[in-house]
């Protein structure tokens, strides 16, 4: 019997983890795109229901090609293992973020109004522009180097309350970010001098 047990505890655990691989991306940890989809399907219905706001962000390296061209693929790795790091350190609990792939992010705050997911999203962004990222070079071990991040916002409902065109307004707000010189946090569209003027509620935990 404690045979037979041991060997189910195995298997579950053996699902466990074949789930996760599937639901997470293995660099970063942070969920897959296709995770990240049906969570903010979810998420979306949620805050239709009970008459919340959300916002979604869209997020891409600057120039992350370069990282990889200059000092390597494992570099260039550590770099977005490193930045799924930064990112998760300035959610709070509940808040939501994914790698789509690449050197592109994404995430979805919880009762978030625009001018706070603003706020959020230039946390990040100042974040990563100060954090020195590792450089994995033998004999070089304590060598860093610096990389930036573009975001674009977009608010439910303000903007849209369907989901997948919440992602494409706010990834129509990153190209603008990176249009305008990258480095920078854009919005769908600007805060009206109601939202710009008011003062921020405290997101609760």
């Amino acid at each position: 019997i404690l045979r037979f047990d041991l060997l189910d505890e195995i298997d579950r655990e053996y699902q466990f983890q074949i789930r996760r691989l599937l639901s997470h991306d293995d660099l970063t940890g942070l969920l897959s795109s296709r995770s990240f989809f049906s969570e903010l399907r979810r998420e979306a219905a949620r805050a239709k229901a009970e008459k919340r706001p959300f916002c979604v962000l869209m997020m891409d390296i600057d120039h992350f090609k370069k990282v990889n061209d200059t000092y390597g693929h494992l570099t260039g790795s550590k770099t977005l293992e490193e930045i799924g790091l930064c990112i998760t350190e300035n959610l709070r609990s509940g808040d939501v973020a994914a790698r789509f792939g690449g050197e592109e992010f994404a995430a979805f705050l919880l009762d978030a109004e625009l001018a706070q997911a603003i706020v959020a999203a230039e946390r990040i962004r100042a974040e990563i522009e100060n954090y020195q990222f590792s450089i994995i070079r033998q004999g070089k071990p304590s060598e860093k180097h610096r990389v930036t991040i573009s975001i674009g916002v977009a608010s439910f409902p303000s903007d849209s309350s369907d989901p997948i065109e919440l992602v494409e307004m706010a990834d129509s707000a990153l190209y603008r970010a990176k249009r305008e010189g990258r480095n920078r946090v854009c919005a769908y569209r600007d805060l009206s001098a109601d939202e710009a003027n008011k003062p921020l509620p405290a997101r609760q935990d």
